[in-house]
């Protein structure tokens, strides 16, 4: 019998591996680029990295800090010295289309969240960047039947760790701190976010140890490996 009535999860790192998909997406709009200016690989990856950091130094604790339509502006704006509108718009299609076609979900996912709903066990996700972005993954994924809510750092204003991400997640679902765990692959976004509210935490590690933390409150009440192992642990 489970002891919980609702399970929160982050997306990004959590329910599928995302440098595969961000690296492949990158070579595609590379690909583009090179099509148009002389540039390498590596002096590619340099400029978007620093139009990376600018945005994320610029709008810190935003979403739209990881919106990448700014990012390819902000480079585009450094190797063309003007605003090539087509140009931008093609490299954040492609970045996109390409990042979604590689997403691929962690083992087990789909069967645990099946699990989950054929238990009457309510499922939120709580995730930094944009709706629309974040719709198109989970609709990428085929999750959209089986979660209940999802909030973002651009509904709520907010990124993780403020509370408000996991307050208004469980607004939404009519649940109480106690009846609900967090999933997150972050000590500080997820489980810290997680442990300012109540949640019980659990943190998903590839590591074979426990990480070290400076700070009891970055500490998940539990660790796993992969999605499945959840399932034991609302049932305790």
């Amino acid at each position: 019998m489970f002891k919980k009535k609702a399970v929160l999860f982050d997306l990004d790192d959590t329910l599928y591996d995302y440098d595969p998909a961000h690296k492949a997406a990158l070579k595609q709009v590379y690909k583009i680029l090179k099509e148009e200016i002389k540039i390498s690989y590596n002096k590619f990856l340099r400029l978007y990295n620093i139009s990376k950091s600018e945005i994320h130094r610029e709008l810190a604790g935003t979403a739209s800090s990881h919106n990448r339509v700014l990012y390819f502006q902000r480079l585009i704006e450094k190797t063309h010295q003007t605003i090539a509108s087509d140009t931008i718009l093609k490299l954040y299609n492609a970045y996109w289309d390409a990042f979604l076609k590689k997403m691929k979900l962690r083992i087990g996912v789909l069967k645990t969240f099946k699990t989950l709903k054929d238990n009457c066990i309510k499922i939120g996700i709580v995730t930094d960047l944009t709706a629309n972005i974040q719709l198109r993954k989970l609709s990428k994924l085929g999750l959209n039947h089986y979660i209940n809510t999802l909030v973002t750092s651009e509904e709520t204003g907010s990124e993780k760790p403020n509370p408000i991400m996991f307050l208004l997640a469980l607004n939404k679902l009519n649940i109480l701190p106690k009846d609900a765990v967090f999933v997150g692959d972050n000590p500080i976004k997820d489980i810290e976010g997680g442990n300012s509210i109540g949640l019980d935490t659990i943190l998903i590690s590839n590591k074979k140890t426990k990480q070290v933390f400076d700070y009891d409150y970055q500490k998940p009440d539990h660790y796993i490996q992969e999605i499945p192992e959840i399932l034991d642990i609302i049932k305790k």
